[in-house]
């Protein structure tokens, strides 16, 4: 496999995992709103002054794990963003002087970054709201196997060392 397909696996590699953290934190959400209107029925059938107070408090807390979700959908949509636009701005370069090399080099690294970031943010979805850790987790290896082909098409990038040119004086 050519080093450029290598390259582009990794940019379809990115998408998948996009879509794939995308779709989790919409089922989150989805499950979020379920529970609300579920405690919004509670609340209305509610006899006791201790029941109402409990569906009362039942709903604060799940607002608040439904203002969390929104929160991190829009920081992990971001990321996820970030993730794919940086590889496919990488991808468009091709090294011919040195700063073209480091500009490409940024953007895999700002790629690599956006790996970990997304990683953090799922362990603490994970943690601090209610969900299936082993579907999290797959993910996050999936995120990190991502990361290590990101680095691999990174490092193979050292090949363009030997043929670069300086930069171009400009008139």
């Amino acid at each position: 496999m050519s080093k450029k397909n290598e390259s582009f696996e990794a940019l379809g590699g990115a998408l998948i995992v996009r879509k794939k953290v995308t779709e989790v934190l919409k089922v989150l959400a989805l499950q979020s709103q379920k529970r609300l209107e579920n405690l919004e029925e509670n609340l209305a059938k509610a006899m006791t002054d201790e029941e109402i107070l409990e569906a009362k408090e039942s709903m604060r807390e799940e607002r608040f794990k439904s203002w969390l979700i929104k929160e991190e959908c829009r920081t992990v949509a971001v990321k996820g963003a970030e993730l794919t636009g940086s590889l496919r701005t990488a991808n468009t370069i091709w090294p011919t002087y040195m700063s073209e090399y480091t500009e490409r080099r940024v953007y895999m690294d700002r790629a690599m970054a956006a790996c970990n970031v997304l990683q953090d943010e799922l362990q603490y979805i994970a943690e601090a709201i209610y969900a299936d850790k082993n579907k999290f987790t797959a993910l996050v290896l999936e995120i990190e196997t991502l990361f290590k082909k990101i680095k691999s098409v990174r490092q193979a990038d050292n090949r363009f060392l030997k043929e670069l040119k300086d930069n171009p004086q400009k008139a």
